[in-house]
């Protein structure tokens, strides 16, 4: 294992991570596999190559929030005992940011937060996006979806797109604000937008739901958070390129010296970076 030069840094995933089959059948989350396929594309190895110490997170597949919290916490305590670290840095994507805020409101009482040094999320909806308030107010939704993930051997496991909507996130920010600007947790936010040709295209009708500038499934002012959390400028990336991943019509400049690719990975690589600054071992 690399040298700490600072906290253990865990990357956490979305609501559903795509690349569960492949992990499931090509082991891609071992500590020395290639991470071409994870949902994380290339990202942990990036930034292992740089001397950082860096895990994926383990949560459950769409589940409701406050059962992604406690699969989260549990990956939290498993890495501090691996590590010895004192603490963790979580860089979290999409719903990723939301249950390491559940998480960490959870169990306050339990003093976690202060087994979190910084919590840095990239295009996650606090504010919620008025995509999951149309597809959760679509007839019959949720009857069709748990069969779905029952089919796929999910079990129910779809309450997490209800944790999506404006109405939860404002009643959870409503609740947690004070605490959360007390905790001593460091804060920092990311948002990316593109214009609807430049998105990937089964995103593009979830953008049109979207009022003003978003990724394809969020709006760049529920990814904000707060102005004081936002780090600018808005990135070119939609929801899909912010973890590395892109559409065939990207290629081009996704494999260019000076594209896609290089842009996200020196993203996450400029994240870790400054955290090693501002938490120097």
């Amino acid at each position: 294992m690399s040298e700490l030069k600072t906290y253990p840094i865990i990357l956490a995933h979305g609501i559903a991570r795509f690349d569960f089959l492949s992990d499931l059948l090509l082991r891609i989350d071992n500590d020395d596999s290639d991470d071409g396929l994870h949902y994380f594309r290339n990202i942990r190895t990036h930034l292992m190559a740089h001397n950082f110490v860096v895990y994926h997170s383990h949560v459950s597949w769409a589940a409701d929030v406050e059962a992604r919290a406690d699969d989260l916490k549990a990956g939290v305590e498993r890495i501090l005992h691996e590590t010895g670290a004192e603490k963790v840095h979580i860089i979290a994507h999409s719903m990723g940011g939301l249950d390491a805020r559940h998480m960490l409101y959870k169990n306050r009482d339990q003093q976690l937060h202060k087994k979190i040094a910084s919590l840095t999320t990239i295009g996650t909806p606090h504010h919620g996006s008025a995509v999951a308030d149309y597809v959760t107010g679509a007839v019959d939704l949720e009857r069709v979806l748990v069969r779905a993930a029952a089919q796929l051997g999910l079990g129910a496991g779809i309450a997490g797109l209800w944790n999506l909507t404006t109405e939860s996130r404002a009643a959870f920010n409503r609740k947690v604000e004070s605490w959360e600007g007390s905790c001593g947790v460091r804060f920092r936010t990311y948002a990316g937008a593109q214009i609807r040709r430049k998105i990937f295209e089964p995103l593009r009708p979830f953008s049109d739901k979207i009022d003003g500038p978003n990724d394809g499934l969020v709006p760049v002012e529920s990814a904000r958070w707060k102005d004081e959390y936002f780090v600018g400028p808005v990135l070119d990336a939609d929801h899909l390129n912010l973890i590395g991943w892109v559409d065939l019509s990207e290629l081009p400049d996704y494999l260019s010296f000076f594209g896609m690719e290089a842009r996200i990975k020196k993203l996450y690589l400029d994240i870790a970076r400054e955290l090693a600054q501002v938490f120097t071992l």
